[in-house]
């Protein structure tokens, strides 16, 4: 589904009442149909959306640590891995030091 599709589905429909919008937000937190449709919307505008980009990745990142929380929950062989590969990157990134490098004394 891409995003003009679903804007062929609204273009002859009222714009939808604080209500009504309550009301669809509801169904989608309950009904794995609506969750399902939601989650197709979501993902075809933020092709072309901005905001709904933003939403999507911050969506992403939140599932993603979830699933790698639950996993390495009851993985403790995952859960040594992820911190190892956390500690691996932590290094990598740390700033480079400042001033002149210290030089060593030979005897």
């Amino acid at each position: 589904m891409r995003a003009e599709d679903i804007r062929k589905l609204y273009r002859d429909v009222d714009p939808a009442t604080a209500h009504e919008a309550a009301e669809t937000a509801n169904e989608a937190r309950t009904n794995p149909e609506q969750a399902r449709r939601l989650l197709k919307v979501a993902y075809s505008l933020s092709v072309e959306d901005r905001t709904f980009a933003l939403l999507l990745k911050l969506f992403l990142e939140g599932m993603l640590m979830r699933l790698i929380e639950e996993r390495a929950n009851g993985d403790a062989a995952y859960a040594i891995e992820c911190a190892g590969l956390i500690l691996d990157l932590m290094e990598k990134m740390a700033p480079p030091p400042r001033g002149k490098p210290k030089t060593t004394k030979t005897a």
